[in-house]
């Protein structure tokens, strides 16, 4: 038997670290999806996303008809995206005013793909772009992790993690600021001339809006988990509130996917 005199932290003795996490997330207003979640009709298409923090179902997209998949990659279970095919899903109006947010995902590129489009936080959304929306879109392609808005206010890229391993990208923003992080590797920031996003906004997963034809920002990669939380810019605070969360994500990371 191996006895340790020190104590030990939370979760070290822990066989469940989604169970851990849920609980340390809950306090923070967190929105989370995790491959659990998903359900599948009875040909395999993906059906939604049930969050397992949140309150809001994520439905697949108009042009995703059927084109989703629930698929694994070694310790990853979740969504399956496609070269080429619209396979998003959305969660509706989760975010009421998309000025401060904060956004995380852990993915898997396939395979010799581009993961392309990743999550997406649009104000608008919808087949016709409205005067007046815009979104910000997280992306990877020849190796390089990019978020940007499509109006063209602001961008910052890093560098993707090399070889066949899973991603945990962090983005921030908070008015005009923006900043996004491998949480325990490489940060980036950038400064937008104006606010990037006001107003409501919907999050698509593994895609950019309900428009069937940007096929080129459709590539292929296993969405694992989707993390949101409204009105906070973790990456932007030093308050101790605000980093635990991204701790508790590496933590998590390191638990499911390295123990």
């Amino acid at each position: 038997m191996l006895e340790l005199p020190q104590p030990l932290p939370p979760g070290a003795l822990c066989d469940r670290p989604d169970d851990l996490l849920a609980e340390t997330l809950e306090v923070t207003g967190a929105h989370w999806w995790t491959g659990a979640g998903l359900t599948a009709d009875h040909a395999g298409a993906v059906t939604g996303w049930a969050p397992r923090l949140g309150p809001v179902t994520a439905v697949p997209t108009a042009p995703n008809t059927g084109n989703a998949r629930i698929a694994a990659a070694g310790d990853l279970a979740g969504l399956q995206c496609r070269d080429g095919l619209h396979c998003g899903l959305v969660a509706e109006t989760v975010v009421q005013d998309a000025r401060t947010v904060t956004l995380a995902v852990r993915y898997l590129p396939s395979w010799g793909e581009e993961a392309r489009t990743v999550l997406t936080l649009n104000t608008g959304g919808a087949v016709k772009k409205g005067e007046d929306e815009n979104y910000l879109f997280l992306s990877e392609a020849e190796g390089r992790i990019t978020v940007k808005d499509d109006q063209g206010l602001v961008e910052a890229t890093l560098p993707a993690p090399a070889g066949d391993q899973s991603r945990l990208v962090v983005v921030s923003l908070d008015g005009t600021r923006l900043a996004v992080a491998l949480p325990g590797g490489a940060e980036a920031a950038a400064t937008a001339r104006a606010p990037v996003l006001s107003g409501a906004a919907s999050l698509f997963f593994g895609c950019r809006n309900q428009r069937p034809k940007l096929l080129k920002t459709l590539g292929g990669a296993l969405i694992a988990d989707v993390w949101l939380w409204p009105g906070r810019a973790l990456l932007l605070s030093d308050a101790e509130a605000d980093r635990a969360p991204i701790l508790a994500l590496r933590r998590y990371r390191v638990w499911t996917e390295f123990a």
